[in-house]
């Protein structure tokens, strides 16, 4: 268990930068068939719309990454986050969190979770800006230099995974917020 009274307050800029998306339309991933994940804003299938091509996206200058990343709707589902295993393209309806260091999927899923507790905030037509996301304040296990303890998030991720391993497939196949559900 972590211990709450070691954390401290962190912008989510401290950690993530934070990547406005550009129109993609569903016509262009058609044409453009890929092997990137194009995200939009959207709860279902983990935000991804179609496959589109890297190439294509370079040429048209779409925000991507090619790492493992985060991605938040900015409409629509506003504050919803996704985890994109393999990196991903975004439309001009999500953001890409991409982490200023380099972090495990452990750590991505953690702040996934910490991120969809604030989702709240991005209700009743409250858009997801990059102002107001970049400076969202997180509270973070820390280390003795006041640093964000990525170990200890880490640690701390590997030791939920027997939790999950419990967990019917149904549920995981409903999604997270049933797993969720299951789980409490």
């Amino acid at each position: 268990m972590i211990r709450k009274n070691d954390w401290r307050p962190f912008q989510v800029q401290d950690i993530f930068e934070v990547l406005n998306g550009k129109g993609i339309t569903k016509q262009e991933i058609g044409e453009h068939l890929g092997d990137l994940p194009a995200i939009q804003s959207g709860e279902k299938n983990n935000g991804v719309v179609g496959y589109i091509d890297q190439e294509y996206c370079e040429q048209m200058k779409y925000t991507y990454s090619l790492e493992p990343c985060l991605t938040v709707a900015r409409t629509g589902a506003a504050g919803y986050v996704t985890f994109q295993p393999q990196g991903c393209c975004v439309g001009d309806s999500a953001k890409i969190l991409k982490p200023r260091e380099a972090m495990t999927t452990e750590s991505l899923l953690f702040f996934r979770t910490l991120f969809m507790a604030n989702k709240y905030r991005y209700t009743y037509a409250r858009k997801v800006t990059e102002a107001n996301y970049k400076s969202e304040i997180i509270e973070l296990p820390v280390t003795k230099d006041g640093k964000p303890d990525y170990e200890l998030i880490e640690t701390y991720m590997k030791s939920l995974d027997k939790d999950m391993k419990t967990i019917p497939d149904y549920f995981l196949e409903e999604g997270y917020e049933k797993a969720c559900w299951y789980m409490d």
